[in-house]
């Protein structure tokens, strides 16, 4: 059964777009048919860190939702990433033409393009897995993307203001009812890790918490929500887990 992923910050200049291209090609790579999608329509990045394998870009989301282009026209391979031809990227916008960036942000578009977009790409590729990049902090397509997902992945740095609004953002998960949460995080200084004070700092974050205490508190559910408990993961956790998955 296919699965939509969604890898998401509060804050830029976490190392999500990073994360979630890592996490496609780690998928792919073992086998699985992905597509990475860059929602990020105001500050793209996929386009820039898969570009020698894209080549020039000419149809993007960006076309796809102001009526230019159909989403699978937007669809590029990528398959010299992954070592097969299953793996695909969307980019959020092409940079030989601004104009579908320009009128989405001049005149809107309807938001439910984005999800008829997402079911159609798993349809007409056959995927496993369908990865989306978002923009940082919250708007219509991290909204949407989000209510999209079967996980949702939060990319988070070690300090006091990017845990503050990982909260936030795990507190918006558990309202749009997403079933599966992991927390990122990422850049960890040197000898935090070993101490797990980055593990404690973001399980204190998650929505209904208990006080501080030494070890990541394992709850089966968070109180009063049907939604599972975060699990805290280094980026590390990501790449062993990808490689590790059954084809």
């Amino acid at each position: 059964m296919s699965q939509i992923i969604t890898v998401h910050s509060y804050r830029g200049g976490t190392g999500k777009s990073s994360t979630a291209a890592n996490l496609a090609v780690l998928l792919a790579s073992a086998g699985r048919r992905v597509a990475l999608v860059d929602t990020d329509i105001q500050t793209p990045a996929l386009d820039v860190l898969f570009g020698d394998t894209l080549g020039t870009v000419r149809r993007s989301l960006s076309d796809y939702l102001v009526g230019r282009c159909e989403i699978e026209d937007a669809a590029y391979p990528a398959e010299a990433d992954a070592g097969h031809d299953g793996f695909f990227v969307v980019p959020a916008r092409s940079r030989a033409r601004a104009a579908g960036t320009n009128e989405i942000m001049g005149r809107g578009y309807d938001v439910g393009l984005l999800r008829e977009g997402f079911d159609r790409l798993i349809d007409s590729l056959a995927l496993d897995v369908l990865l989306l990049d978002t923009h940082a902090g919250f708007n219509n397509e991290t909204v949407t993307a989000m209510a999209s997902s079967d996980a949702l992945v939060v990319v988070t740095r070690a300090d006091r203001l990017d845990m503050a609004g990982a909260a936030e953002t795990m507190s918006l998960a558990d309202r749009l009812g997403c079933g599966r949460l992991s927390v990122a995080v990422n850049m960890v200084p040197a000898g935090m890790a070993e101490s797990g004070c980055a593990t404690r700092w973001a399980a204190r974050s998650a929505p209904g918490s208990p006080p501080p205490c030494r070890t990541p508190p394992r709850w089966p559910r968070w109180p009063g929500s049907s939604c599972s408990a975060p699990r805290i993961r280094s980026t590390r956790w990501w790449r062993a887990t990808a490689a590790s998955s059954p084809t």
